[in-house]
C-alpha cells in the first residue's frame, strides 16, 4: 500500500486556489458579468471538488480503520457548514426587515434554507419567500443531499468493489443522471429544474467521487509526463471552451454539465499531481481566497444586490471590488471567531470518541 504524499497533515495549497478561482468566477458573474464569466462553472468546480475530497478523505480514513465513522463524518460537515450558513441566514433576514435588501423570509422558505430543500424551494416559487441573494444556498442543498446519501454507498463500494470498480459504479451513476436530465426535457421540465435540482445535478459531485477512486493522485502519485500532461490540460481548456460557446438549448440543460465536469475532472487531477509546481495557485491570495471561499460565497449575493438595490447605476468595476471586500469583511472574522473555535469543538470532540477515529489531513477538512 502507497503511502499518500503530505501525509502529515500539509496543505495543498493548489486545492484552495481552485476554490479561489471558483468563487471569483460565480462573483464576477453575479456583479454583472454573466455575459464573459460563466458563474455557473464556477458551481460545477465546488461540486467536482466536493465529490473528490469527501472521497479521499474517506479511502484514508478506510485504509486506517477499515470503516468509516459516520458520525465524525456527520460531525465534521456540521461544524464546518452549519454554523456560518446559520449566521449569514440570520443577517440577511435582519437585512431584508430593515429595508437593506429586496425580499424577506417566509416560513417556508426559512425552513426550506435551513433544512436543505432550498433549491426545490426555489424551482417551485421563483426564489420566493427568500432574501435578494440568498439563492445561492440551492448548491449548498445538493451537496447536503450528497453527504445524506454518499457515506454508506461509499463504505459499501470499498468493501464490495476494487477502487477501479467503484469509480466505474460512479461513472455509471453519472450516465445515468445524463439519461435523466434528457427524459426530462422530452417531459418538458424548466430549465430551474434541470439546472438545480440535487437529481440533475448530482452527477458533478458523483465525477470527482469517481475521480478519488479511479485515478487518485493524491493516493497513488502519478509519473509526470509533461507532454502527455500539456496535452490534458489543452484538452481539457477546450472542451471548457467549445462547452461555453456552443449555445444549443438542448445541449446547455443536458450534455453541458457532463462535459464541464469532466474537464474540471481532469484539470483537478494535474492541479494535485504537480502540487505546488503550479506557483500561480500557490500564491498568498488565492490561497487566502480559497480558504474563506465557502463564507464568500455564502454572503457575495446578498451584499452584491444590496448595493444595486440603493445604487442601481453602479456598473460591474465598481460592484465587484465592492462586494469582494464587504464580502471579506464578513469572511475573516467568520473564519477567526466561527470556523475555527467550530473545528476546535470538533477535534476536542472526536478525542472524546472511540480510538479507531481517523485523523483526516488539514487540507480534506477545510474546505466545503
Amino acid at each position: 500500500m502507497s503511502t499518500p504524499p503530505n501525509a502529515r497533515g500539509e496543505q495543498i495549497a493548489s486545492l484552495d486556489g481552485i476554490r479561489a478561482i471558483a468563487v471569483m468566477m460565480v462573483m464576477a458573474a453575479h456583479a454583472g458579468l454573466e455575459h464573459i464569466v460563466p458563474g455557473g462553472l464556477g458551481v460545477t468546480i465546488f461540486f467536482v471538488l466536493s465529490g473528490y475530497l469527501i472521497t479521499t478523505l474517506m479511502r484514508l480514513e478506510q485504509r486506517r480503520t477499515g470503516t468509516l465513522d459516520f458520525r465524525a463524518f456527520y460531525l465534521r460537515r456540521f461544524l464546518r457548514l452549519g454554523p456560518p450558513l446559520l449566521i449569514v441566514v440570520g443577517v440577511a433576514g435582519l437585512a431584508a426587515a430593515f429595508g437593506l435588501i429586496a425580499g424577506g423570509f417566509s416560513r417556508d422558505g426559512l425552513l426550506a434554507v435551513l433544512f436543505y430543500y432550498g433549491n426545490y424551494h426555489m424551482i417551485a416559487t421563483d426564489f420566493d419567500g427568500v432574501p435578494a441573494g440568498i439563492g445561492v444556498v440551492w448548491s449548498l442543498a445538493v451537496e447536503e443531499h450528497y453527504y445524506l446519501f454518499y457515506p454508506p454507498l461509499a463504505l459499501l463500494l470499498m468493501r464490495r468493489r476494487t477502487p477501479r470498480g467503484a469509480g466505474l459504479a460512479l461513472l455509471s451513476a453519472c450516465a445515468l443522471v445524463l439519461v435523466w436530465r434528457l427524459i426530462l426535457v422530452r417531459a418538458g421540465a424548466s430549465e430551474a429544474y434541470l439546472t438545480m435540482a440535487t437529481d440533475t445535478r448530482i452527477d458533478a459531485i458523483l465525477g470527482g467521487c469517481a475521480l478519488a477512486f479511479l485515478n487518485n493522485p493524491y493516493l497513488d502519485p502519478p509519473p509526470l509526463r509533461t507532454r502527455r500532461d500539456l496535452a490534458l490540460a489543452l484538452a481539457c481548456v477546450a472542451l471548457l471552451v467549445a462547452s461555453l460557446l456552443w449555445r444549443d438549448p438542448l445541449f446547455r440543460v443536458t450534455l453541458r454539465y457532463s462535459v464541464q465536469s469532466l474537464a474540471v475532472a481532469g484539470l483537478l487531477w494535474l492541479a494535485v499531481a504537480y502540487g505546488r509546481r503550479l506557483r500561480w495557485l500557490n500564491a498568498p491570495l488565492p490561497v487566502y481566497l480559497g480558504t474563506v471561499s465557502y463564507t464568500l460565497y455564502l454572503s457575495h449575493q446578498v451584499i452584491d444586490l444590496a448595493l444595486l438595490k440603493h445604487w442601481p447605476s453602479l456598473p460591474w468595476y465598481a460592484v465587484l471590488p465592492l462586494t469582494l471586500a464587504l464580502s471579506l469583511a464578513v469572511a475573516e472574522p467568520m473564519r477567526r471567531w466561527v470556523e475555527r473555535p467550530c473545528a476546535r469543538l470538533r477535534r476536542q470532540l472526536e478525542r472524546r470518541a472511540p480510538a479507531r477515529a481517523a485523523r483526516v489531513p488539514a487540507f480534506l477538512e477545510s474546505g466545503k
